[in-house]
């Protein structure tokens, strides 16, 4: 009886090893950007050919007739304007970086400045399916929201999805953790940030690996 017992836990350790494996694996998937929308055996696989290559400008801006709306604890912030520019620092990579070189918002109820550029990562959506869309995660990005007397400074992470297409659009959804700002802890633990973002350049894309 206590072979079985032994030889049931070792079972269940490689089950459990091997369902890691293939977390990291789902997780950890070569990310590039895609001139078409291109699908081999069910995979958005993309030929080195349609890639974009390294040093590719992203550019989006907000969509037509809507508003970035930043909640805080002291209000809702809407901004009427916003820009997001990046650059790419390879052609593929796990996941694709890109330099910030903007990521503005204007024409607010309230004063809101990004202070520090920070880098964005995209990676390819493969779960629970494979998509020619990607996450974006911002890393480094200091942004400072004033309103109400109150003066907060937010460090965004994960901002949203990218979504593939002729014309590729941002759903900028997130929550950003507070890390300063003179108001301290009546800022609150985070604020919640909703809208949406055209990209302009480049165009069409895809998100693909």
């Amino acid at each position: 009886m206590k072979q079985f017992k032994i030889l049931g836990l070792a079972v269940v350790a490689v089950a459990a090893l091997m369902a890691l494996a293939g977390a990291g694996t789902a997780s950890a998937t070569e990310t590039t950007l895609c001139k078409v929308k291109e699908t081999v055996g069910g995979l958005p696989q993309c030929a080195k050919a349609n890639q974009y290559p390294a040093g590719t400008r992203i550019h989006a801006e907000i969509e037509a007739n809507t508003t970035i709306v930043i909640n805080t604890p002291a209000g809702k912030v809407e901004c009427k304007k916003s820009t997001l520019e990046a650059v790419t620092e390879q052609q593929t990579a796990i996941p694709l970086g890109a330099n910030v070189a903007a990521f503005n918002l204007a024409e607010c109820n309230g004063i809101v400045q990004t202070v520090k550029q920070g880098t964005l990562d995209i990676e390819i959506i493969d779960l629970p399916e494979w998509t020619h869309n990607g996450t974006l995660t911002l890393t480094g990005t200091e942004i400072t929201v004033e309103v109400a007397g109150l003066h907060c400074v937010y460090t965004p992470g994960d901002i949203g999805t990218l979504t593939g297409g002729a014309m590729a659009t941002i759903d900028v959804l997130g929550n950003w953790p507070r890390t300063g700002g003179r108001s301290g802890a009546l800022c609150g633990a985070s604020a919640t940030v909703e809208g949406g973002l055209t990209v302009t350049s480049p165009e069409p894309l895809w998100v693909s690996m």
